[in-house]
């Protein structure tokens, strides 16, 4: 796409909610539909899969801690725009996706048992759209959590994937105000003695009462449409980490920069949050500079200015240089170009 049609394809701030609702809600549903898919038998994971009219490659996406499909709504939206299918599912205990909490009333709590469950649901999820389209290139875009999660992929199946996009990744989450070796040891002691789903230090059922400015968003009017959403579906609630989720994000960042950065063989497009404060951008920095040393430099870090942690929740400006990035990243690695 050119910067003319990014910038024409972009949603306005300025009556965001009815733009969402009268121009992307119309074009997602007639092309868009949602199933669930069970990798193990009786853990239903739920998937949306969208088709572009002319495409081009296909985008898995890969969501953050607490999050959901709905969120990433206007990021499916400008993927189909630019030609590529979107497949996306819910990460294990969130949203529509099966859950592993003992108490299954508790829909706050984000839980799981192994970081590897997130990465073979993701794989799971890649193979079904390769399988669908072996003729597309496969691309990976993960946010926060899903960026992790997204590296991890690329680095168990290096075969599969043409390209990567990690937004804002969390290679390592914030663990402020404590020290991140003392988080670390805290929660493994926490689950060691069978404390894996207690509430992390300061975590709270949810409330509905997030406010704008302590959000990870600049942009206001992307803030209160999802949290409209949010406080409409208890499903869409988590809003509290465990012990154990915890621990498997030290094991995953202990993989990620152990050494899964070996096996990635993918180019790389990582997005930095100046005002980051979710994860660790040195990590990010570490991350990019070891797949650099141990590959031909096919891995990029663009630091955006001014934004908080959901760049995709940003201003005008910062989404069209956003998106002209992505495309340009597109398409200089679709592989018949090459």
């Amino acid at each position: 796409m050119d910067k003319k049609q990014i910038q024409d394809m972009i949603l306005p701030e300025e009556g965001y909610a009815q733009a969402m609702d009268e121009i992307a809600a119309p074009y997602l549903e007639k092309r868009m539909e949602a199933q669930y898919r069970e990798r193990e038998a009786g853990k239903k994971i739920y998937l949306v899969r969208a088709l572009a009219d002319e495409p081009q490659g296909i985008v898995v996406m890969s969501h953050g801690y607490t999050e959901t499909i709905e969120k990433h709504r206007e990021t499916i939206y400008y993927f189909l725009r630019g030609g590529y299918h979107v497949f996306m599912h819910e990460h294990c205990g969130h949203g529509r996706s099966y859950r592993l909490c003992s108490d299954r009333e508790d829909l706050s709590l984000v839980f799981v048992d192994d970081y590897i469950r997130y990465v073979d649901d993701l794989l799971y999820v890649c193979r079904l759209a390769a399988q669908e389209f072996p003729q597309l290139p496969l691309y990976l875009y993960g946010h926060s959590m899903g960026g992790g999660i997204a590296a991890a992929a690329a680095a168990k199946a290096p075969e599969l994937f043409a390209g990567m996009i990690l937004s804002s990744p969390m290679l390592r989450p914030s663990s402020a105000p404590l020290p991140w070796g003392l988080a670390a040891l805290t929660a493994g002691a926490f689950c060691l003695v069978g404390k894996k789903e207690r509430y992390l230090f300061g975590h709270h059922a949810y409330d509905g009462q997030e406010r704008f400015a302590d959000s990870a968003s600049i942009s206001e009017a992307r803030f209160a449409y999802y949290q409209k959403k949010r406080n409409s579906e208890p499903l869409f609630q988590m809003s509290a980490g465990s012990f154990g989720w915890l621990w498997q994000a030290v094991r995953l960042h202990r993989f990620l920069l152990g050494s899964a950065w070996r096996d990635v063989a993918c180019p790389a497009l990582v997005f930095q949050a100046e005002r980051e404060t979710y994860v660790s951008n040195k990590e990010q920095a570490r991350f990019v500079k070891k797949l650099n040393g141990h590959r031909k430099g096919s891995a990029e870090l663009v630091r955006v200015f001014g934004v908080k942690h959901e760049i995709f929740n940003a201003d005008r400006k910062v989404l069209e240089d956003y998106w002209m990035r992505i495309f340009a990243f597109l398409i200089a690695n679709r592989p018949n170009l090459q």
